[in-house]
């Protein structure tokens, strides 16, 4: 015979659920890792993991994957792994859908090792002028002393603007060094896709545009949010923002000259 919980555990649950359906309210494909964090580390409830999936589940809140998605090739090379900030970046570009008007392209500049959006541009066209703008921002944000002497990769795919002589000229001026994905190395930019599939389902894909200032307004103000309070599960659950900090501080004596 299946008990029933509790009186204490059932007044529990429904505190939890609230929680929950508030957060899956504002981030629909949030899976129950990330709906635990937020209910552990912003709103301070000490629950753990399995009831929240446990929860979710019971009332259908459950994000299913899309197994379709992935890709079937084996790399034959390692993705790089970076030990700091600043040392590997991916550069990459998403589009949506404005009514009335057509498309408008979002290129994004990622720090691999901190997850933090560095550098973005919102234009009418996907051109190289463009992704060199995202570029541009990225390296005076986190350079604004300037770029010489700090080795920098910076990964993207083969399409036209990262390959264009335009392109590579400027990243050879800068000393940037860049890198390509291939069909042998599928997950070459994966972190900066990954990030990009937030955006779309954290911004993008959660209500229809009017004009590309509506975008351009709404991305500015989600990316400014993103690296502050953003909880990323790969930096145990810490922000972009608070986990370059952490890393400057704790190397903060070997960049100050003795």
């Amino acid at each position: 015979m299946r008990r029933h919980p509790s009186r204490r555990v059932a007044e529990r649950n429904t505190e939890v659920l609230q929680r929950i359906v508030a957060w899956k309210a504002a981030h629909p494909f949030w899976g129950y890792r990330r709906c635990w964090a937020h209910l552990r580390y912003v709103d301070r409830l000490p629950v753990n993991k399995k009831r929240v999936l446990r929860l979710l589940r019971q009332h259908a809140l459950l994000v299913t994957p899309n197994r379709r998605l992935k890709a079937c090739r084996t790399p034959t090379t390692r993705k790089p792994k970076p030990t700091a900030p600043n040392q590997w970046w991916g550069i990459d570009m998403t589009k949506v859908a404005v009514d009335a008007f057509g498309w408008v392209y979002v290129v994004v500049v990622l720090d691999w090792y901190t997850k933090k959006f560095v550098g973005y541009h919102i234009g009418l066209q996907a051109t190289t002028a463009h992704w060199l703008a995202a570029l541009d921002m990225a390296v005076n944000r986190q350079f604004p002393a300037g770029i010489e002497g700090h080795p920098l990769h910076l990964m993207s795919d083969n399409g036209c603007q990262p390959t264009s002589v335009r392109f590579l000229a400027t990243c050879g001026t800068l000393g940037i060094q860049q890198a390509f994905t291939s069909y042998n190395n599928p997950k070459g930019n994966a972190d900066t896709e990954r990030a990009i599939r937030t955006l779309k389902e954290e911004c993008l894909w959660l209500r229809e545009w009017p004009s590309p200032f509506a975008v351009g307004d709404a991305l500015a103000r989600w990316f400014e949010s993103f690296n502050v309070s953003y909880l990323h599960s790969s930096l145990g659950y810490r922000t972009p923002e608070a986990f370059e900090q952490q890393w400057i501080s704790s190397h903060q004596t070997q960049l100050v000259p003795a």
